[in-house]
């Protein structure tokens, strides 16, 4: 057996050994399964979850990033997986909170990403108010990639995030599934203060798409077509 495949193995015990444990329960099986994915080569999605940053959540079952939407039948906030990828997105920008015991919270202008009552909503808060309870994740990786998370509620445990191929939540029992629907990539915007660049890092806030046109261009674009179609 090559030196590779002893390590791999040795990976593979000591995940199914920390996962066995009953004491520590989710904790110890998210430590097993990321010593097995960090033996996988790719970017690991984990190294822009630090206290600051800025990032986007790409859906790996939509291939786009999660953004806040108002909704047009309540006019109230929610989300879907549609967004676009770079700095011209600002809805799709999702600013990383780190907690002592290693779980996660998201928010853009304190506009949280959280499951309630079993359902993947937006919940709006303020800077003199703490977290919404419903908004705290632990995050898993995703057993044999070293790509791709999962963010399980913390507050509903065996609730995940999740969105379809049409980039729109899902529901239970739906969202109690691990599978592709549930797992997601992280891209970077900024990094928050005292954070260091990745060392692969060369750009950062260059938007991977081209920059939407302005509403007086698509207007203009618009008013131009009709006049066609008239003539």
């Amino acid at each position: 057996m090559s030196f590779l495949g002893n390590i791999s193995k040795k990976a593979v015990e000591k995940a199914y050994n920390l996962a066995s444990k009953v004491e520590g329960g989710r904790d110890y099986f998210t430590s097993a399964t990321h010593t097995v994915s960090s033996l996988v080569a790719g970017k690991n999605p984990r190294v822009y979850l630090k206290p600051g940053n800025v990032i986007q959540i790409i859906s790996r079952s939509s291939g786009r990033t999660i953004q806040i939407v108002v909704s047009q039948t309540t006019n109230q906030l929610i989300c879907d997986a549609i967004g676009g990828t770079g700095a011209y997105y600002p809805n799709a920008h999702w600013l990383v909170v780190c907690t002592k015991n290693g779980h996660y919270y998201f928010h853009n202008n304190y506009n949280y990403l959280a499951i309630k009552d079993g359902e993947i909503v937006i919940i709006p808060s303020s800077i003199n108010e703490k977290s919404p309870v419903e908004a705290e994740f632990l995050v898993q990786d995703v057993l044999g990639s070293a790509q791709a998370i999962y963010f399980e509620s913390v507050h509903m445990p065996g609730y995940f995030l999740g969105f379809n191929e049409d980039g729109n939540p899902s529901n239970a029992p739906k969202i109690q599934r691990k599978d592709r629907s549930s797992q997601f990539e992280t891209h970077i915007i900024t990094y928050g203060p005292g954070i260091q660049p990745e060392k692969d890092d060369t750009k950062v806030e260059t938007p991977a798409e081209a920059a939407p046109p302005s509403h007086l261009a698509a207007a203009s674009a618009s008013s131009n077509q009709s006049d066609t179609q008239a003539k």
